[in-house]
């Protein structure tokens, strides 16, 4: 890994409230989501980032594998305590992306577009995703941790011929490189600013902010749930960050979770 834990905070300087006072970086792990997790039951504060420059069983949504070779990409995870009901967990992640993506807008002027609920994109292709898992008791979260994974300096031979029509990178799209240990300082900024306003209620400026950088709103989908598939309109979400898809025959449904594909204009 080219940069360390102390370049990081430099970098961040006093500019975080709980995220990133503490910041653990790794060459090598299975996965930075689950060394969150050991870190807060071995005592570490919530706000805790875990960064590795490589992962060996990076997951995705869905139990999906997450392509992470070294040297060229963001890994990172967030140790939290959440202070909301699990009613609002969704709201976890989609706080996270729209951090994450007006941290990545704001660094490389990409127009990156927020795909519901968590996954970054360019043109159509992926850059990016966000994975949140959590233990929840009753009503309430025990812990959640946020894993992000970014595609910053892959070129073409380091992205698998499989995925080569929907996935890139930053440095694809821009044609240079960019700095991770910079690019790590920008989003743990942004993600302590966003997550405060998580912390104290103030769902509507998240969600505002999620429309307008939503690729999705606005466009015909699929949906592909448990047991069935939806078609319709995506035309906004709910305070509890589930996506309000108007159904072809007129009725409204609301996703909490399921696969979306954005359906191109014939």
């Amino acid at each position: 890994m080219e940069f360390t834990a102390e370049e990081i905070k430099k970098l961040i300087s006093s500019n975080v409230t709980e995220i990133g006072k503490e910041i653990v970086v790794y060459d090598e792990v299975e996965s930075t989501n689950t060394i969150a997790y050991e870190l807060l039951k071995e005592g570490y504060p919530a706000g805790t980032v875990v960064i590795a420059d490589r992962q060996t069983k990076g997951k995705g949504r869905l139990g999906r594998r997450w392509i992470s070779p070294a040297g060229k990409n963001i890994y990172m995870s967030f140790a939290l305590r959440p202070n909301i009901t699990p009613k609002y967990a969704t709201l976890i992640t989609l706080t996270s992306v729209v951090a994450c993506t007006t941290a990545v807008r704001r660094y490389t002027e990409i127009p990156v577009l927020i795909k519901w609920p968590n996954d970054m994109l360019i043109d159509h292709k992926k850059i990016g995703g966000i994975l949140t898992e959590m233990k929840i008791e009753g009503e309430k979260i025990k812990a959640a941790v946020v894993g992000i994974g970014l595609n910053i300096n892959m070129t073409e031979n380091d992205i698998p011929e499989e995925i080569k029509e929907i996935a890139t990178s930053l440095r694809l799209c821009k044609g240079e490189e960019f700095s991770r240990a910079m690019l790590v300082a920008e989003i743990i900024k942004e993600f302590d600013k966003w997550y405060q306003l998580l912390e104290k209620k103030n769902r509507k400026t998240i969600i505002d902010r999620w429309m307008a950088l939503s690729g999705t709103i606005g466009k015909q989908v699929k949906i592909v749930l448990s047991d069935r598939e939806l078609m319709g309109l995506a035309e906004a979400i709910d305070e509890e960050g589930r996506l309000i898809v108007k159904l072809h025959d007129g009725k409204y449904e609301k996703i909490s979770a399921g696969d979306v594909t954005l359906l191109r204009a014939k």
